[in-house]
């Protein structure tokens, strides 16, 4: 394969990168939801799973890149988190407090109280309506502007 033929990664894939490298050097690295460790998707095609979106970036595409928004978790748990109902993720809990003699239970409750105080906060930083303007659209750059606040102050708490 000739150089001219490899396709440069895209700037998503970059600022993916970059961020899931900041999130993962600043958690330890266990999962947030069951405490679980991650470290043997390292290296493997599912690591980048084990970065889960508390606001789902189709509803909330301006957090997508907020670290408070990221949270380490097993894919296993991002996808019950996302697509699963209730009714299984309790059954996930109560599987993994029994597999693990009670040591172990999987915390939806820290997840959900995240999602809400998030939930404000995106309220606040992106109001859909600013002056007169209902439905109002953030330039790219303003996104940026704000989520680098918002990061920024968030490594600031953080560390």
């Amino acid at each position: 394969m000739a150089i001219q033929q490899i396709n440069p990664p895209s700037m998503s894939e970059v600022t993916a990168n970059l961020v899931y490298n900041i999130i993962w050097n600043m958690y330890a690295k266990k999962s947030f939801i069951s405490g679980l460790w991650l470290r043997s998707f390292v290296g493997t095609q599912l690591f980048p799973n084990v970065f889960m979106n508390v606001l789902s970036p189709v509803k909330y595409p301006h957090f997508t890149w907020y670290y408070k928004n990221i949270l380490l978790a097993t894919p296993g748990e991002a996808a019950l988190w996302f697509q699963g109902s209730e009714e299984e993720k309790i059954r996930y809990a109560l599987n993994l407090e029994q597999e693990s003699r009670g040591k172990v239970t999987a915390r939806w409750d820290n997840v959900k109280a995240l999602e809400k105080e998030l939930k404000a906060e995106y309220a606040k930083y992106f109001p859909s309506t600013k002056g007169m303007l209902i439905n109002y659209a953030y330039s790219p750059q303003e996104v940026m502007r704000i989520v680098g606040m918002l990061n920024k102050k968030f490594l600031a708490q953080a560390g």
